[in-house]
């Protein structure tokens, strides 16, 4: 009944906003047959990277979520990579027996088989007691994790320590301070898992002042890290959808960056000889979790895929959305398992395998992206206009065989994919994505 009357107020509040906008002059629909015009070239013999699922199969993973009530739906999204307790829980905490057992048994209910990345604690925080962050209790968590059978590839020391000066109120924490707790933690666990890679700093986004604080920690412990870590928020939850959807240039942006940085013998001396991996262990629109703008809506679905895509592109090794389910307004599925458009952007993600190759599209708002695998050609197409395209596909030697789609319309309903018709130019709805698999012509 719960889940019924949320589908059911959700719907009411959809049809009153729709016939609010009817009224409105400013959202006038477009002329009866109205829309752009695309083409999009794809080169299917230019191969790039193999596609990662850690990356485009990564979430966000807590001890709070309703994985087996919505199992089910859950499995329609396979995880690949986990990352957890996802966000600050990690540093509110302790990474102890209860907690340990309580993932393990999460975990059997997951599907995928997920790699795993497990934070320890670092910040203290405003407890009655004492606080397991220091070196030996991040070894304890490794022996503890091997004692359930839990394999942990990667271990993140704490996180987002940018805000810990900011949000948790203490400005001890500099870039020094955080630089001398990774490195003892950091011993402590490779004295216990001699194969355990360290990640970190997991700063909170892109802003200047976050990347200025990943800067120092790679000047000072560029020889001590194995996975860079940071995290992508470009939005509060305001600004137009337009703008949001343009922040898309900031995944690129940090990626370049962050790998020039490294690279630097003058910012980077300790390290900049050394193989490094990137990851991006949380990201979303907005980070505003009691916000639905950006997180729950149709340009948050957009937004997330294409940074996914756009991440697995540049070689990350993982990375995680934020969050697999039922975290406020994150989550591909809410706390009453409703889907949103993320659990349908994702879904069309996972069935990904094989390599990129070339993709283009000659209108800068329809995003393209193309994989060729052992069954195929699979197109990813996203109208991130709020009007149709009507979209030429070049690829020669290749024909359509199944296209698929999904709007805000498709996941207000809850209804299935829809079927893209294929005659002539593909006509591509308002603000969709669409999957389009193809077979080589005899």
């Amino acid at each position: 009944m719960r889940t019924r009357l949320h589908r059911s107020l959700r719907r009411l509040c959809a049809r009153a906003l729709a016939c609010a906008l009817a009224l409105t002059p400013a959202f006038l629909p477009l002329a009866a047959g109205a829309a752009e015009n695309a083409r999009v070239v794809i080169k299917a013999d230019e191969e790039g990277v193999a596609v990662n699922p850690a990356v485009i199969r990564g979430y966000n993973f807590g001890n709070w979520m309703a994985v087996a009530e919505f199992r089910e739906g859950l499995a329609r999204v396979p995880a690949a990579s986990l990352r957890f307790p996802g966000g600050n829980i990690g540093d509110e905490q302790d990474m102890d027996s209860a907690t340990l057992d309580t993932f393990r048994a999460l975990l059997g209910l997951v599907s995928g088989g997920p790699e795993l990345m497990v934070q320890t604690r670092v910040f203290a925080g405003r407890i009655d007691r004492k606080p397991a962050n220091e070196p030996e209790d991040a070894a304890n968590a490794v022996r503890l994790a091997r004692e359930r059978g839990l394999a942990v590839p990667f271990w993140e020391i704490g996180n987002e320590p940018d805000l810990y000066s900011v949000t948790r109120g203490d400005p001890s924490w500099t870039p020094e301070r955080y630089c001398k707790v990774f490195r003892a933690q950091a011993q402590a666990i490779k004295a216990v898992d001699a194969n355990a890679q360290v990640a970190g700093p997991a700063v909170s986004g892109a802003a200047d002042t976050a990347m200025r604080f990943l800067d120092r920690f790679v000047e000072l412990c560029g020889d001590a890290v194995d996975v860079l870590t940071w995290h992508l928020y470009p939005t509060e939850g305001n600004g137009t959808e337009e703008a949001a959807l343009q922040t898309i240039a900031q995944v690129d942006a940090s990626v370049k960056r962050v790998q020039a940085l490294w690279r630097d013998p003058k910012r980077n001396p300790l390290g900049h000889g050394r193989d490094v991996k990137l990851a991006v262990t949380e990201y979303g629109l907005s980070w505003r979790t009691d916000r639905p703008r950006f997180l729950s809506d149709q340009v948050a679905g957009l937004w997330a895929a294409e940074a996914a895509l756009r991440l697995a592109q540049h070689g990350v090794r993982a990375a995680h959305y934020f969050a697999y389910q039922g975290t406020g307004f994150h989550g591909l599925l809410d706390n009453a398992g409703v889907p949103r458009p993320t659990y349908y952007a994702f879904s069309m993600l996972s069935g990904l395998e094989g390599r990129f190759v070339k993709a283009g599209s000659s209108h800068p708002a329809l995003w393209a992206h193309a994989v060729k695998g052992k069954e195929g050609l699979t197109v990813l197409l996203l109208n991130t206009l709020n009007e149709p395209v009507q979209a030429e596909l070049d690829v020669a030697g290749w024909r359509v065989e199944q296209a698929q789609y999904f709007d805000a319309a498709i996941v207000e309903e809850e209804h299935p994919l829809a079927t893209l018709p294929q005659a002539g130019r593909l006509k591509l709805a308002p603000r969709s994505m669409s999957l389009l698999r193809l077979r080589r012509q005899p």
